[in-house]
């Protein structure tokens, strides 16, 4: 999975948003620069963008379900805050990494580094949310916000 996960955030080799050092860094390239020992944050960062997508997607559609909040512009208060969320846990994580020297010291990283992993984290969630509200099987339970999505207001 950490590889699915990196080449997802590295967007396939395409335009990666962030340096490749902060790459190796997220794959777990240890302090004592040997070898890929270290946290996997790829992998963790990955499956907490999936879960607080699903999560969002079920307090819209199934928790919230209210008809005061089925219009598009609600859809994008939760999108709103799905990609701050995960904006914010993709950056912190490799910013607390850098401000407490725990990487390895032959990679140049930076703050703008975690600036673009963030970006990254945040667009895959968008991207995921557009494409499980889409789904009208994942929606058909929702009483008053079945027929919410980006596409359809």
């Amino acid at each position: 999975m950490q590889e699915v996960f990196a080449k997802l955030y590295e967007w396939f080799g395409l335009i990666p948003f962030y340096s490749k050092d902060m790459g190796d860094h997220l794959r777990g390239f240890d302090v004592t620069c040997t070898d890929f020992i270290a946290t996997p944050w790829y992998s963790y960062i990955g499956w907490i963008m999936i879960v607080t997508t699903a999560l969002t997607f079920a307090l819209q559609y199934y928790i919230v379900d209210s008809s005061r909040y089925n219009k598009a512009r609600h859809w994008w208060f939760f999108a709103l805050g799905l990609v701050l969320l995960n904006f914010l846990i993709a950056f912190a994580i490799p910013y607390n990494d850098i401000q407490d020297g725990n990487f390895c010291n032959q990679l140049k990283l930076n703050v703008s580094d975690c600036v673009g992993f963030g970006f990254s984290n945040a667009l895959w969630s968008l991207i995921l949310l557009v494409v499980i509200s889409s789904i009208s099987i994942f929606r058909s339970g929702s009483t008053n916000c079945r027929h919410t999505t980006f596409w359809k207001p």
